[in-house]
Order: C-alpha cells, then sequence, then structure tokens
C-alpha cells in the first residue's frame, strides 16, 4: 500500500517524488505514487533536519529542509535505502511487506508530515511527561481528483490518508510544536488546515527510531497497523531481514546463466519492477473503497494499470505470484460490485483514463490458466457487462 522513498522532488502526476540523478534530500515520503503518469495520495514526510541550540529554527518549507546527500554513501535495494546527509546525518528507510509501516531511523526529527490541501496533525506526549511519543494526523491530497469520473465523484470527496509517526529514542526531546505555512508554534500540540507539519527536536546526535504506520481508515488503524506489522521491540536489524526474506523467496526462483552484468542489471530490475503492483490496499483485515466511500471487510489491491500490463505481467504474476491472483481478482470483482465496473486504472480510486476493458482479459487468461478460489460467476457477469453495455454519457466528455 505505501512505498517508502528518499524525497528529492514534489511529486505530481509526471513529476516522481524520487530522482535518482539529485543530490539533496528533502525528507522521506511515503508514497502512494504507482506511476509517473499517475497522482498521489495521502502522503506522508518524515524530514531529519538540524536546528540551533539556542534558536528554534524549524525547516518545514520544501527548499529550505534540503540536506545535501553524500551520493558514495547511497544503498538502494528493493528492501531497504540508506543515505548519509549533511554533517554525518544518516537516513535509512525499509518497506514492510504489506507496505503500511516503514521505520527510517534518524538522528534529530523535524517536520514528521507535510499535508496538503487540508489536513491535521496532533501531537502526543508520553503520560505524565513532557516527551514526545507519536505524531498522528491526516491529509486529503488526491491528486488524481481531476480526472475521477462522475459516478464515483460524490463517494471520495471525504478521501483521507492517515498517519501516525511512534518515536523510540534513549535521550529526550527538547522541544515539539507544529508549523503552519512556514509559521513554527512552539509547544502546540494540535493544529488543523493547509502546509501543516509536526516536529520534535531531540537532544543533539541521538539515534531515533520513527515507526510510521499509514492507513486509508482512521490513525487508530494507522496505529495498529504499526502493532501488527512493526511491533514495540522489533529492532531495525529484524525488520530489514523480514523484508529481505520476503524478496528472496520470490527471487530465488530464478537463476541466470551466461548474462553479463548488464543484462543482469536489467532483468532483476525487472523482477523487482513486476512484483510491485498491484499492491496491498487493504489493513488487517479491512479496506477503504474508492468507490463507494465504505470501509469493507476483505482484502483489496490497487495499481492496476492494466492496458500496460496485461499483455505480459499479468502472465508473470501467474507463474511467480500465483498465491495473490485469487485476492486480485476478488479485488475486482469487488470493485465490480461496488461501482458497477470493473476497474480500468484504479489508483486507490478509479481513474477511468485509458481506453478499452482490459479487466476482461486478466480474468480470462486466469480462468484460461486454472486460477481459481473467485467467484466465476460474478467475473462472467462482470466480463459479460464490460463487453455489451456502454457505461452512462460514454460518448460525451461530461
Amino acid at each position: 500500500m505505501t512505498r517508502w522513498v528518499a524525497q528529492t522532488h514534489q511529486n505530481y502526476v509526471s513529476v516522481t517524488p524520487y530522482n535518482w540523478t539529485s543530490t539533496i534530500v528533502h525528507g522521506f515520503q511515503a508514497t502512494r505514487q504507482p506511476a509517473i503518469w499517475m497522482g498521489e495520495n495521502g502522503p506522508v514526510v518524515v524530514v531529519p533536519g538540524f536546528t540551533p541550540k539556542d534558536q528554534l529554527k524549524i525547516k518545514a518549507n520544501f527548499d529550505e529542509r534540503g540536506l545535501n546527500m553524500r551520493k558514495e554513501t547511497e544503498t538502494i535495494t528493493p528492501a531497504y535505502y540508506s543515505i548519509v546527509l549533511d554533517d554525518g546525518l544518516r537516513g535509512e528507510v525499509l518497506v514492510e511487506q504489506s507496505a503500511n509501516s516503514s521505520r527510517p531511523s534518524v538522528l534529530t526529527s523535524t517536520p514528521t508530515n507535510i499535508s496538503f490541501p487540508h489536513g491535521t496533525v496532533a501531537v502526543h506526549l508520553r503520560p505524565g511527561s513532557s516527551q514526545v511519543h507519536e505524531i498522528c494526523g491526516s491529509n486529503s491530497e488526491r491528486q488524481d481528483t481531476i480526472i475521477t469520473p462522475t459516478s464515483t465523484l460524490p463517494h471520495v470527496e471525504g478521501f483521507n490518508g492517515y498517519y501516525c509517526a511512534r518515536f523510540d529514542y534513549t535521550s529526550s526531546t527538547t522541544s515539539h510544536g507544529t508549523t503552519q505555512n512556514s509559521t513554527t508554534h512552539p509547544l502546540s500540540e494540535w493544529g488543523e488546515g493547509a502546509l501543516l507539519a509536526g516536529y520534535a527536536v531531540f537532544e543533539p546526535w541521538t539515534v531515533v527510531d520513527v515507526r510510521v504506520g499509514t492507513s486509508f481508515i482512521s490513525i487508530n488503524q494507522a496505529r495498529a497497523n504499526i502493532d501488527a506489522e512493526i511491533p514495540d521491540g522489533t529492532s531495525l536489524e529484524q525488520t530489514v531481514q523480514a523484508t529481505k526474506d520476503a524478496w528472496t523467496e520470490k527471487v530465488d526462483m530464478f537463476a541466470l546463466e551466461g548474462a553479463s552484468e548488464v543484462q543482469q542489471q536489467v532483468f532483476w530490475t525487472g523482477v523487482a519492477h513486476a512484483l510491485q503492483y498491484p499492491s496491498e490496499q487493504h489493513e488487517q483485515g479491512s479496506y477503504y473503497s474508492g468507490y463507494d466511500g465504505k470501509i469493507h471487510p476483505g482484502e483489496s489491491y490497487t495499481g492496476y494499470s492494466i492496458w500496460d500490463t496485461y499483455r505480459a505481467q499479468w502472465a508473470f504474476l501467474i507463474l511467480f505470484a500465483p498465491e495473490r491472483l485469487p485476492g486480485m481478482i476478488t479485488s475486482m470483482l469487488a470493485d465490480y460490485k461496488q461501482s458497477g465496473w470493473l476497474p480500468m486504472w484504479k489508483n486507490i480510486v478509479e481513474t477511468n483514463i485509458m481506453v478499452g476493458t482490459h479487466a476482461d482479459s486478466l480474468i480470462a487468461e486466469a480462468v484460461v490458466k486454472g486460477v481459481q478460489g473467485f467467484d466465476t460467476e460474478l467475473a462472467w457477469e462482470a466480463v459479460w457487462k464490460d463487453a455489451t453495455v456502454p457505461p452512462k454519457d460514454d460518448l460525451t466528455t461530461s
């Protein structure tokens, strides 16, 4: 559901948050942008930084908060990312298998979330102390709103991405607060509106573990995702190993012979890309549906760029991730029940931007190749409607 990347750019449709050629990091972003031509949904950014001892200066503005990368220290794998920044500040990010939580390890943490266009932020202290325990909140950013079909637009007006960042550290916090539009509010524990951030300042050279839960359901669900995926007491090394083990299970299915170094790079990059999407949208057995704006039990997947992938990537998944196929097809059928149509280009919410009905091909290929575990009668009903019934206003631009 969530991918953690070093943020080098402010992403939008046609711009991704990370570019390998960049030399400045502006934070570590929880992104749901599945492709460069699609938009972001409810992002969260964890931003390490510095502030003078004698003068609190919180840099929430994107350009101001950038830190130079020591590019030679950068480590990039599908499971783990690490970089050394200005003055030896080190940031590490890793991604859980279901990608609802991650653990950036930073020396100081200044803004924890930037939310736009509208959001909330709350700083929660440890009971009976002034020490920061969590920074939680929400934001309603959904960049694909301009291409949401008219049939589902009313159901997603209340969309929010929720987050909760839980701090573990051995020293103490010396300050906390919120910022809005680059104005700092020391000791504030609540904010609402646009361009928000919550921050915590730590003693110099403190190692801080930040476990971040994200959700499309609620703040409490974001907390529950932390507890389920990276519970208290889980070390950074344990989380890295669990993530590596999940990838190893898949890459061990392949063996290359006679390939050059460049050919190996191309092949393994392709394998990693092919296993990225569709990605899980469900959270501990429930999910938010962008088709009716409700919470449902069961599995759900998103990131269906179907007209790009139906010829090859789907066949790849049938071969190398067959355990995922019943859930993915059941997810598409749930989308059909909730909206009246199979997905075309689902990015949390349907975007309906491609021609054709290529979900029909996915389901048909799965049936022909013996995939079971989904409602074939409902699948036939959905495929038949896709093929024979034009959507409302299909011949207009309204």
